[in-house]
């Protein structure tokens, strides 16, 4: 989601923010919260890190649940929904 979804999303007050991955809705497994904060984190590899090309490894996607706290990683971009 980029600046200014995320400003119109913020001028509107619609602080919804649901996803799917693989065709399903994703749920928290800690406390079945359904609202998500989004991040991004680098899948750090030995060889590339020894090599100092760390920006070169592949990025995981990570939803935030807001209730309580708990990430959930994928490789595939959740959507949103």
């Amino acid at each position: 989601m980029g600046f200014i979804d995320e400003f119109k999303r913020a001028y509107t007050g619609d602080d919804t923010q649901h996803y799917q991955v693989a065709g399903k809705q994703v749920q928290c497994p800690h406390c079945a919260g359904n609202n998500f904060d989004t991040g991004s984190a680098l899948l750090n590899t030995t060889g590339l890190t020894l090599l100092g090309l760390d920006w070169a490894n592949r990025s995981a996607h990570l939803l935030i649940c807001t209730a309580c706290g708990h990430i959930d990683w994928f490789l595939q971009k959740p959507d949103r929904i």
